[in-house]
């Protein structure tokens, strides 16, 4: 329960640390993710919470290979919601999108991405991948799969450096992915059709209430509609209404929505919006 801590000292907590960019040393590391990429006609990028400062680059990255992105629930807003490359949420509560493209992609690009069950289906989530190229600054989750190529360190250094190297792919070699694009915009269209009719559906009678309710994923749309168009930012609690949450939203940048990323925090979003209040640039938030 909450309590006052009387002797608690805010500027004696631990700062948030400051490392300096690092990049790849070993060069050969970085041929051999060009290699894969080039050879590689169903490639997949999945984009976790630690991608998300690094939007354009990941946008460029992904424009350049022609490869669709799967987004966690810390990622929503990575690519904008219409884009063709956006596959949004896959994991344990993903997409229909997301989620066929984790399926049968057999290269997968991990971009500063936990791996924890949301995100990947605990690592059952890619049935054919044959081969990883991860990019994160942590040692632990980047080495988190098998037959992985590893390229730590910052993560918008590494993409500069491999996009120079990306951006002269020749068109025929692009042409090569054309099928599984087709595949996975057939499938991004599959779970937009899906998303409407659950919002179309009507309002239901509740026995206890006496009066007909609207379908929690409607009822989401709404708000989320409504966050949207005034720009204030979505706070998720941990549940179901959660997982709703980060499939209905349709972010067009980082950061306009957060969750608690698996943790089952219960009270998160109260808590994020009563901590606003102590930013130094606050902004108008609503929690789910």
């Amino acid at each position: 329960q909450p309590e006052l801590i009387k002797p608690l000292n805010l500027a004696g907590l631990p700062e948030r640390p400051k490392f300096p960019p690092t990049r790849v040393a070993d060069k050969g590391q970085i041929e051999k993710a060009t290699d894969l990429i080039r050879s590689s006609s169903k490639m997949i990028i999945k984009a976790g919470g630690g991608s998300c400062g690094f939007a354009g680059r990941v946008k460029k990255f992904a424009e350049a290979c022609g490869v669709p992105v799967v987004l966690s629930p810390g990622s929503t807003g990575l690519l904008p919601d219409q884009h063709p490359l956006n596959m949004h949420v896959g994991g344990s509560k993903g997409s229909i999108s997301g989620n066929f493209a984790m399926a049968n992609a057999e290269l997968l690009v991990v971009i500063g991405s936990r791996a924890v069950c949301q995100a990947d289906c605990s690592g059952i989530g890619y049935e054919n991948i044959t081969d990883v190229i991860n990019l994160n600054g942590d040692l632990n989750d980047i080495s988190h799969y098998n037959r992985t190529t590893i390229l730590p360190g910052d993560i918008g250094a590494t993409l500069d450096e491999l996009l120079p190297i990306l951006e002269k792919i020749p068109a025929f070699e692009k042409e090569d992915k054309q099928k599984w694009l087709d595949q996975c915009s057939r499938s991004k269209n599959e779970w937009s059709d899906f998303k409407q009719q659950r919002f179309n559906t009507p309002p239901i009678m509740d026995e206890v209430w006496e009066r007909p309710v609207m379908t929690q994923p409607a009822a989401i749309k709404v708000v989320a509609d409504f966050a949207k168009n005034i720009s204030a930012v979505k706070y998720f609690d941990a549940g179901d209404v959660q997982a709703n949450g980060f499939q209905i939203v349709e972010d067009e940048s980082p950061f306009e929505t957060f969750t608690e990323s698996g943790a089952s925090y219960m009270g998160f979003a109260p808590s994020a919006l009563a901590a606003s209040a102590l930013s130094d640039h606050p902004q108008y938030g609503i929690c789910f």
